[in-house]
């Protein structure tokens, strides 16, 4: 019988839809319509807005405390928080998978060591890793991403581990063995496909668990960007009595996508479980 979605899952797909579809637009009004490729359109200082109320001034959603549209500014973020985090995630989802599998397969002493760094990260805590990191790369982009990925992939590396043991003890995974495929093969045609559906979830639920520290380490004055929605968050606090709508609107943008995002890993979750039909 085929499986059949569920309103969560729906509801993640519509809600995470509707934010893709605002960053695409971001980018074309971005590079298309007000800029170019290589002059890209920044959102405008108007100190004469600054702290503007939603629907004053031409501004829907009001303006930053630079005067800027809070409207450009969210959008700018929104693309900056979703390129990052894909980013940060397909690499510590890789990272982690190819670790996880060596720390029960690699030969004699390097098991022991793959298993130990696993655990090692989880002794720290991550805010900490990533601040120590962004201290001494700076803030840019690359150490930003640096800081990111060294904190994520344990999670992943556990997972994967856990999982390639099961499948690892599967019947048909020792057929193969026993036909002469190797261990590479084995990984790539075999253990990936068979956790890849776990991981995949974990994926959609990472992705809003990188949104959130990135945005930690913005508003720790850490971040990459200054459009970062930690920083702007940052910012907005210091207006909070004067100007709450800023607050508020960057607020509600954020949870808005990190509910969308774990809707669907937790639709995707029901949905690929092998004993719901």
């Amino acid at each position: 019988m085929a499986k059949k979605t569920t309103s969560e899952m729906r509801w993640g797909i519509a809600i995470l839809f509707c934010y893709i579809l605002w960053a695409l637009a971001w980018y074309f009004y971005k590079f298309l319509i007000k800029g170019t490729l290589l002059l890209p359109y920044k959102p405008i200082i108007e100190m004469q807005n600054e702290l503007a109320r939603p629907l004053t001034h031409h501004l829907i959603f009001g303006a930053d405390l630079l005067g800027r549209s809070l409207l450009e500014v969210l959008s700018a973020g929104l693309s900056y928080s979703l390129s990052v985090s894909l980013v940060v995630t397909l690499t510590t989802a890789s990272f982690g998978i190819l670790i996880g599998y060596l720390a029960i397969k690699a030969p004699g002493w390097l098991k022991y060591l793959f298993d130990l760094l696993i655990n090692l990260v989880f002794v720290f805590p991550s805010i900490l890793i990533a601040i120590m990191i962004m201290a001494v790369t700076g803030q840019s982009m690359g150490g930003l991403i640096l800081a990111l990925v060294v904190t994520g992939w344990p999670g992943y590396a556990k997972i994967a581990r856990g999982e390639s043991k099961r499948v690892l003890a599967l019947s048909y995974v020792e057929g193969a063995r026993a036909v002469g495929i190797g261990e590479w093969r084995l990984f790539f045609r075999i253990i990936i496909p068979a956790i890849l559906p776990v991981m995949v979830v974990n994926m959609v639920l990472g992705i809003s668990g990188v949104i959130i520290s990135e945005a930690a380490l913005g508003f720790l004055g850490l971040g990459a960007s200054p459009y970062s929605w930690g920083a702007l968050l940052s910012s907005a606090k210091t207006v909070l009595l004067e100007a709450p709508h800023v607050a508020m609107i960057l607020s509600l943008t954020m949870s808005g996508l990190i509910v969308g995002l774990n809707l669907l890993g937790d639709g995707l979750r029901d949905y690929l479980d092998p004993n719901q039909s």
